[in-house]
C-alpha cells in the first residue's frame, strides 16, 4: 500500500495559542492521490461531495491537522470520534448526520493501552481512508478500500 503525504502542500494551517506554544500537529495522509485531490482542492471537494459536505469535510480535516494528538478531537462534540463497530483498527469522525471520515493510525499497529483500548494521546498521524456517504453502523462493512488493502 502506497500512502500519499503532502505535508506542507496541504492547505490547512496551525492556530490559537496552544499550537504556538506547542508546534506540532496531526499528520494527516491519504490512502491514495484521488482522495488527497478531493479532500484538499476546494473545487474538487465540493463536485465530490456537494457544497455542503464539502464545507464540513473541509473544517473536520482543518480540526484533526490543528489537534497535537486524536484525543484533542475527543473533546469535539461534532467530531464524535468513535472506533467503527465492525472494524477495530478504523476510526470514524462524524460529518454530520448524513457522513463519516474514515480515519486509522498511520502507526501500525497503532498503541494501546493494557486493556486494549487505543492510545489517543500517542495518535500524532493519521491516514484517511474513505469519506462514506452514510454514517457507519454495525450493519455496513467497512469501505471498499479498507477491504482492499486487508488482502
Amino acid at each position: 500500500m502506497k500512502l500519499l503525504d503532502l505535508g506542507a502542500d496541504v492547505s490547512m494551517h496551525l492556530s490559537g495559542k496552544r499550537k504556538r506554544s506547542l508546534g506540532r500537529q496531526v499528520e494527516i495522509s491519504f490512502v491514495d492521490g484521488e482522495l488527497a485531490q478531493a479532500c484538499n482542492d476546494d473545487a474538487a471537494r465540493e463536485d465530490r461531495y456537494g457544497p455542503s459536505l464539502a464545507g464540513i469535510v473541509r473544517r473536520r480535516l482543518a480540526e484533526i491537522y490543528s489537534a497535537a494528538h486524536l484525543d484533542d478531537l475527543r473533546r469535539l462534540p461534532a467530531a464524535r470520534l468513535r472506533g467503527h463497530p465492525g472494524d477495530g483498527d478504523l476510526l470514524l469522525v462524524s460529518l454530520g448526520p448524513s457522513a463519516d471520515l474514515y480515519l486509522r493510525p498511520r502507526v501500525d499497529p497503532p498503541l494501546r493501552d493494557i486493556d486494549g483500548a487505543l492510545r489517543y494521546t500517542d495518535v500524532r498521524a493519521v491516514v484517511v481512508v474513505d469519506i462514506q456517504p452514510s454514517p457507519a453502523t454495525s450493519h455496513h462493512p467497512p469501505p471498499l478500500r479498507v477491504r482492499r488493502e486487508a488482502s
